[in-house]
């Protein structure tokens, strides 16, 4: 009934945040701060457009190690739930980088209602 329009392509958005070496801290603090600021501006605005999408904050700082964090932001899921989970992402992403976490932020789309359907 409707013509293949191929696969569609997966779009995943993944930033690290590494501490610095000696010698290095005040510019990988500057481009710890963009990344920061890109990874949530890239979150809202994912969110504005009503993207299905799982948040993955891992942290490698030792002793945790390998750290994971997965937050669903979702058009299906309520708004108040929705706003919480990005107000939590910001929080979470500000509060490692001020404490001089390593640990990346990845953007991972879902369409888990598409999923579903099928």
């Amino acid at each position: 009934m409707f013509a293949d329009e191929g696969p569609k392509p997966v779009a995943k958005k993944v930033y690290f945040i590494k501490r610095p070496k000696v010698g290095e801290e005040l510019t990988t603090l500057l481009k710890n701060k963009f990344k920061a600021i890109d990874a949530i501006r890239d979150l809202i605005s994912w969110f504005e457009e009503g993207r299905d999408f799982e948040v993955g904050l891992n942290d490698w700082t030792p002793p945790e190690g390998d750290r994971e964090r997965r937050v669903s932001i979702s058009p299906w899921l309520p708004h108040a739930e929705n706003h919480k989970n990005v107000v939590d992402v910001i929080g979470s992403i500000i509060y490692w980088l001020d404490t001089g976490r390593d640990f990346d932020i990845s953007f991972v789309p879902t369409d888990r209602f598409d999923v579903n359907l099928n």
